[in-house]
């Protein structure tokens, strides 16, 4: 049980580093400037360190 509520929590991060992305990414677009870069430097980071636990859980 608690593989699935783990896997839950993962996927849940997942989509709202996704979404926190897609929402930098524009605003990026927008505005162009090197704090945001930065930003979307760091999420996307976090993003790849998620989906590396979430491959590592399903894997177990």
């Amino acid at each position: 049980m608690d593989k699935v509520k783990d896997i839950f929590t993962i996927e849940n991060k997942l989509e709202n580093l996704r979404e926190k992305l897609n929402k930098d990414t524009v605003r990026n677009m927008e505005y162009k400037s090197k704090e945001g870069y930065e930003s979307l430097l760091d999420i996307s980071r976090e993003l790849d360190n998620v989906i590396i636990h979430y491959i590592k859980s399903v894997n177990k």
